[in-house]
């Protein structure tokens, strides 16, 4: 098992959070700002919404990946990932 830590700048534009991995992940996701979550297709209407200061605990399948966009301006989000080989 592999623990990292990170802090993504999440846009406007969708990007990948949470990289594919051939094992499970365990993500802790803080959010400073309004942050919707899913996968590629992900927008401000079809996310999973976060918002300023909330955290959620996700479990991300093997061959999967996490996606996050915001509504406006930019903000930081900061993951917790446990890779369980």
């Amino acid at each position: 098992m592999a623990i990292y830590s990170t802090q993504v700048t999440v846009t406007t534009t969708a990007q990948v959070i949470v990289n594919l991995d051939n094992v499970t992940q365990h993500v802790s996701i803080e959010s400073k700002g309004n942050t919707y979550l899913g996968p590629s297709t992900v927008t401000g209407s079809n996310g999973f919404h976060l918002a300023n200061n909330q955290s959620a605990q996700l479990v991300i399948p093997e061959g999967c990946d996490l996606w996050a966009v915001t509504d406006t301006g930019t903000h930081a989000v900061s993951l917790l990932i446990a890779r369980v080989d």
